[in-house]
């Protein structure tokens, strides 16, 4: 009795004449031409599984048996599974020696599972890599998420940093101070405005930073610290009052040497003793101290004046000689880099030689 594993049990007591009594459902013309095409190739997988029967009995039964695939699939799988045991089975036909029915079916049961094998390999393959894409989609959404919230967060700091501080102590401008100048140091542009509001706040405007005086040679200072080195944070690790007019800060400034340190603190590192706009080629010390992370100790005195409620004297002083030396290891390279610099050892900048 012939059976098959796509046709119903009851396949030949169907008539002719109820199939021709079954109306036909009418449809848009895409869904006329997908099942055209549909019927098509459930005919030609009739036609394919009724060879491969024919010439070898257990084909179809090997098929159903291997293929693990979702049923939504499975019928174009069947398809191309049933066309690889047809080749197989014509090759064999073909041969010069006989081969037994048992050793085809074994010959065309080992085909079918290496290819069924191979598609499932795939199949996990797909879904590895589909998982891994979701996942790097997914951790790039978050990545974007935390920096939005950080970009807020900054921001927020920053806009609650404008303007002049509401704590007129010496206490409280000196945190404000630091406060200000990391925030100018991260974004010196946008911020420069706010940052010389702040300052002239803050001031008096006859204040002696030093042999300079009047409160736009500090703003000078910050736009030079920006420009000249990377990464530039400073933190402020204890405050004391000597006298009630006197507060002296502890700093801790953390610096990157960049390309724009080079050109502008050190260009006597260069061959042309001009920052290579000459063309020279940059010194061996240059190359040395280049993207190094500087981590330099020093203080800020803050003269404070009770009447005003302002600044009246400000020094600063910072140590950049230690952490040089700790980096180059010899105080002759150091004197070297030192001798024609634009900036000094206790972190002044030198306007010209």
């Amino acid at each position: 009795m012939y059976s098959c594993v796509l046709l119903p049990p009851n396949a030949q007591t169907l008539s002719d004449k109820l199939a021709c009594d079954v109306k036909q459902r009418t449809g848009a013309s895409r869904v006329d031409s997908m099942t055209t095409f549909s019927s098509a190739r459930r005919s030609e997988a009739y036609s394919d599984m009724s060879a491969a029967a024919t010439a070898l009995p257990s084909v179809p039964v090997q098929i159903t048996r291997n293929d693990l695939s979702p049923l939504r699939s499975r019928s174009v799988r069947l398809t191309s599974d049933l066309k690889t045991a047809n080749k197989i089975i014509a090759s064999i036909k073909a041969a010069n020696h006989p081969i037994g029915l048992e050793l085809q079916n074994a010959i065309v049961a080992e085909a079918l599972r290496k290819k069924i094998r191979h598609r499932e390999r795939c199949r996990v393959n797909q879904a590895r890599y589909r998982k891994r894409q979701l996942k790097a989609e997914a951790d790039v959404q978050n990545g974007i998420a935390r920096l939005r919230n950080e970009i807020e967060h900054l921001q927020s700091r920053c806009n609650d940093l404008s303007g002049v501080p509401t704590s007129r102590t010496a206490w409280g401008v000196t945190g404000d101070y630091i406060r200000h100048f990391n925030c100018f140091s991260a974004h010196p542009g946008p911020r420069y405005d706010g940052a010389s509001k702040f300052l002239r706040g803050i001031m008096a405007p006859d204040v002696v930073d030093g042999s300079s005086s009047g409160d736009d040679t500090q703003i000078e200072t910050w736009r030079r610290f920006a420009l000249y080195f990377g990464d530039v944070h400073v933190e402020l690790p204890g405050m004391k009052m000597p006298s009630e007019d006197t507060l002296v800060a502890s700093t801790i400034t953390m610096v990157t040497v960049t390309r724009n340190t080079l050109r502008y603190a050190f260009p006597h590192l260069n061959s042309d003793e001009d920052a290579g706009t000459q063309g020279g080629d940059w010194s061996p010390i240059a190359s040395r101290i280049l993207g190094q992370r500087l981590v330099v100790h020093g203080s800020v005195l803050f003269g404070w004046d009770n009447t005003s409620n302002k600044v009246v004297r400000f020094q600063t002083q910072s140590n950049l000689l230690t952490p040089m030396l700790k980096l180059l290891g010899n105080l002759e390279d150091v004197s070297f880099i030192f001798s024609k610099a634009l900036i000094t050892p206790d972190c002044k900048f030198i306007t010209s030689k």
